[in-house]
């Protein structure tokens, strides 16, 4: 059905619109609180108010190929990423950087869902994962939904069309290479 919706949605038919966001915002609304709920200490941004962020900035992607549900979702990942990374940077303008480090890359799994640590530069995150999606757009996905979705990897596989396998193979890359750009040596 949103599938549907999304390709009359695409043609110019502006009056599946509300019946659209009626089927996903749902969803958007549980992917907000998750990233609420892993975030709750650093994030004081509220679900509901990270879902309507993000549900207004779907509404205005009028330039957008939506493909199918998955995709529709990806790019709400990539909208809900961008309304965080956003939120961040006004919070802490006075606190650029300054140093503080990315993830604890080597303790992460493929089956881990990374909490936004107020200690980490996420703002450097977002540039250097910016800067790997000109490298590799795919792997750059698998990270993004991976940290701003909260999906599994079952479903990260999923939603990018392919198996579980070759998602932690990606996720295995993204994190050598992320640790590498931003300096961080996993064997420590």
């Amino acid at each position: 059905m949103i599938t549907d919706l999304l390709q009359r949605w695409r043609t110019g038919d502006r009056s599946v619109e509300q019946a659209l966001m009626d089927l996903a915002y749902p969803t958007l609304l549980e992917l907000a609180r998750s990233q609420a709920r892993r975030n709750a200490g650093a994030l004081t941004l509220q679900a509901t108010e990270l879902a309507n962020e993000a549900y207004e900035r779907l509404t205005e992607q009028q330039a957008v190929n939506w493909q199918n549900r998955e995709h529709f979702f990806a790019i709400a990942s990539t909208v809900i990423r961008r309304v965080v990374i956003d939120y961040l940077r006004l919070r802490n303008r006075d606190k650029r950087g300054g140093g503080l480090p990315f993830v604890a890359l080597d303790e992460l799994t493929e089956g881990d869902t990374p909490a936004i640590d107020e200690s980490v530069d996420w703002i450097g995150v977002d540039q250097a994962l910016e800067e790997f999606a000109a490298v590799d757009p795919v792997c750059a996905r698998v990270v993004e939904l991976k940290f701003f979705s909260g999906l599994s990897t079952e479903q990260i596989a999923d939603v990018m069309g392919s198996s579980v396998a070759t998602v932690g193979r990606q996720w295995r890359f993204a994190r050598a290479w992320l640790g590498q750009r931003l300096g961080v040596n996993e064997a420590d």
